[in-house]
């Protein structure tokens, strides 16, 4: 872990040294404490820190009106709430704080447990590393997109999607890496966006699908088979020749059409929808199953789902990271799961990254999970290995921990 400088903001001595004690068990790097939102705001006017953790009940400056004047002033990108009232009070108080621009990596009833903070250095590292991603965007143009193609510099990364009941691979997203030869690895986010921006999203597409169908067809000759996700960009939907394209491709490796998950975000059926209904609805008709990705990062509502023939959907991390700790949280995802069985689709939860979201998501019936916990994204020769090794010794390390809490 990269060393943090770390604030912990509580008038309580105790509960202020218990945080920040834990902190520097898990080798944070430098934790200093304050004893009140003033004198909070004057240690962040001093000094730059990567985490602040604030309670919300303190006198002279509670901790609502400090995380509004750290956002306000920018004086720190993420925090913590902590507090001994009601989940829900809580959880609610994280919400504003998220909508003020704050990043809100937990929102904690008192006292703070261990693994509550560990999953929340976690959530800053992988928040850390997603940023200095996007602060490098620009660097591409047009044509180190057409070499990175040609040269076959861009490939693919699979991760397995889980059944919540039993954890049997019923298949795996593939992802899209590129580690470029002078500027290193390259963030989907950058280059596809890019590829976007220059008008080369559909070489890039195809290029990538053939990839992941050469790859499904090598599996399948080993005996390993199962269902393969493959993501599509909105732009692509407003192209009247993708249905056609992806068609022929699949025929050209012989796999079933319904072997295959087409994913589509949630924003690309928010707004005028016709275009892409008309080319969702027309892979649908050609065998392809498709999924609603990211659901809950948008506007979609439940209009709009029962109008696209999806037959999965994906709810997003930012609705299943760290839901055992956040009620409000956890009503939105059971609803939504609700309306999900509704409309007849499955449902995939993404972004699981401990047990006690887990215990949750096998509580309300999700019928697939993805995510860290379980396995990153690796390449095709890992993948393999996982799913022969690893696998057996991620189920038997679940049924210990759901057995040593029957027990208790």
């Amino acid at each position: 872990m990269n060393k943090l400088n770390v604030l912990v903001v509580d008038d309580s001595n105790v509960q202020r040294n218990h945080v920040m004690n834990m902190c520097l068990e898990q080798g944070v790097g430098n934790v200093i404490g304050a004893i009140n939102g003033v004198d909070a705001i004057d240690k962040l006017l001093e000094d730059k820190f990567d985490l602040v953790f604030i309670d919300l009940e303190m006198p002279i400056m509670d901790g609502v009106e400090l995380s509004r004047k750290i956002a306000k002033n920018k004086l720190a990108n993420s925090v913590i709430i902590l507090s001994s009232k009601d989940p829900s009070l809580i959880s609610s108080i994280g919400t504003m704080a998220e909508s003020d621009g704050l990043t809100v990596l937990g929102t904690f009833k008192k006292p703070m447990q261990i693994s509550d903070l560990e999953n929340s250095l976690n959530r800053l590292t992988t928040h850390k590393n997603t940023n200095e991603s996007h602060k490098i965007y620009n660097r591409l143009e047009a044509d180190d997109l057409i070499k990175g193609i040609k040269e076959k510099q861009i490939t693919l990364f699979y991760q397995p999607k889980l059944t919540c009941k039993g954890l049997l691979l019923k298949g795996v997203e593939a992802l899209a890496r590129w580690d470029h030869p002078t500027l290193g690895f390259v963030s989907p986010v950058e280059f596809i966006t890019a590829a976007e921006e220059f008008g080369v999203i559909s070489e890039l597409t195809h290029y990538l699908f053939d990839i992941a169908l050469k790859q499904k067809v090598q599996w399948r000759d080993h005996g390993i088979n199962f269902h393969l996700a493959f993501n599509l960009s909105p732009l692509s939907l407003a192209d009247d020749n993708l249905a056609n394209n992806i068609s022929t491709q699949v025929e050209r490796h012989k796999i079933e059409p319904k072997e295959i998950v087409l994913e589509v975000t949630e924003n690309a059926i928010c707004g005028e929808i016709s275009t892409a209904i008309e080319t969702l609805a027309k892979l649908r008709l050609k065998g392809f199953k498709l999924a609603i990705d990211d659901y809950g990062t948008g506007f979609a509502n439940a209009q709009q789902l029962s109008r696209v023939p999806a037959t999965e959907l994906k709810l997003d991390r930012i609705l299943v990271d760290n839901v055992a700790t956040r009620p409000q949280q956890l009503a939105i995802l059971r609803s939504t799961v609700n309306l999900a069985k509704d409309l007849g689709l499955t449902t995939v939860a993404e972004g699981v990254e401990n047990f006690d979201d887990f215990k949750l998501l096998l509580k309300l019936n999700v019928d697939l999970v993805q995510g860290y916990y379980f396995a990153k994204p690796m390449d095709a020769k890992k993948l393999v290995h996982w799913l022969q090794v690893d696998l057996a010794k991620i189920r038997h390390d679940l049924h210990e921990k759901q057995s040593q809490e029957s027990d208790n």
